[in-house]
């Protein structure tokens, strides 16, 4: 197992903004409908948040929403209202993304790219601090021909990063690892690449996984990611880059796998534990036999899962982590990894049909 050769940058807290502690902070959240937004609003206390929502507005304790759009100039306001809540902002929160890999039809760019050159245009326009949520798999690269349709998405994440660092306004650059539910309730706002994986292990369609089993596969919970990102918005850090990842904490391929075997197995689930077979060995004798022999619907799935597999877990590398710095910034420390996953399993299990109501498992 390798450590990725990346530096990790922490951001050194400073206090700024118009506003002095004593007064309440307004702050600009974008993406508050997605997976990390929706966990993060309810996290953001003692704060007025204005989210910038596309369609359906949000609602919560001082919560107010302005329809826009990120991808339009000017967040799709009118200038009186653009110049009306710039005047207003203390922070900008910037999670709206487009997170879909198979995406060609320019929405990653429209988004990802110009869309966060659009709020960054906004935060300097505020004199704010802009938080923006990219992500810890920001240098993705191609493995063969898998994993190249998370390479538009990776690039295009980049770019964003990139965009904001250009922009030379005050920022912080929060990069989550793979996002899975609640620690606790599993619950998430939609489920994601991981949930496809676990899917595929329920019905059956996943006899074997090309990768090693002792390479890391590094999750953060919804609930931690939310709660990292608030702690260094209310510590008024100002500048630097936080990677809210698992790191040398993060479970084994092998152990998540058994993870899930165990728990569909509590469920009722006839379930057998995929077989790991060396990558090389599955692209050059089993995958082409494999594969072809699969029905169309089911082979699109596996292709979908091996996707999943090649871009997260990264040859084995061991992601860089900001935890500790977190830490000592006030996030509560990372939970144990097992019981978080099978909390987002079980809540998948459950949403999908196969947890039985207590009354009926008792019987």
């Amino acid at each position: 197992m390798r450590v990725v050769d990346e530096t990790v940058q922490v951001a050194r807290p400073r206090t700024t903004g118009r506003a002095p502690d004593a007064v309440r902070r307004t702050v600009l959240l974008t993406g508050a409908s997605g997976v990390v937004g929706c966990a993060l609003l309810p996290r953001l206390r003692d704060l007025d948040v204005v989210c910038l929502v596309h369609r359906s507005p949000v609602s919560g304790p001082d919560v107010t929403t302005v329809l826009g759009d990120i991808a339009k100039p000017m967040l799709g306001l009118a200038g009186p209202a653009y110049a009306e809540l710039a005047a207003k902002v203390d922070a900008v929160i910037h999670c709206a993304a487009v997170t879909d890999f198979g995406r060609t039809d320019g929405s990653l760019e429209a988004t990802n790219i110009a869309g966060t050159e659009n709020v960054a245009a906004f935060a300097a326009a505020a004199n704010a601090v802009l938080y923006h949520v990219s992500t810890a798999f920001v240098h993705t690269r191609a493995d063969g021909d898998r994993g190249r349709t998370a390479v538009g998405y990776a690039a295009s994440k980049s770019a964003a990063e990139q965009a904001i660092r250009s922009s030379c306004i005050p920022h912080v650059i929060l990069r989550p690892s793979v996002v899975i539910g609640d620690s606790v309730t599993g619950e998430m706002a939609a489920f994601q690449g991981l949930h496809q994986v676990v899917a595929g292990m329920f019905a059956g369609t996943v006899p074997m996984i090309p990768f090693d089993p002792g390479w890391p596969i590094d999750f953060v919970p919804a609930d931690v990611v939310a709660d990292a990102i608030a702690c260094v918005i209310e510590s008024r850090v100002s500048e630097g880059e936080f990677w809210i990842s698992a790191g040398d904490k993060a479970l084994r391929l092998d152990e998540g796998v058994a993870v899930v075997v165990e728990l569909a197995r509590t469920l009722g689930v006839s379930i057998d534990t995929p077989r790991f077979v060396p990558p090389d060995m599955f692209d050059r004798l089993i995958g082409p036999v494999f594969l072809d022999a699969l029905p169309d619907r089911i082979r699109r799935n596996v292709v979908r899962m091996l996707e999943f597999f090649t871009t997260y877990l990264q040859s084995g590398e061991t992601k860089p982590s900001s935890l500790d710095q977190l830490v000592s910034l006030g996030m509560r420390p990372l939970p144990d990894q097992r019981e978080s996953l099978r909390s987002t399993v079980k809540y998948w299990a459950a949403q999908k049909g196969y947890l039985q109501p207590e009354t009926e498992q008792a019987a």
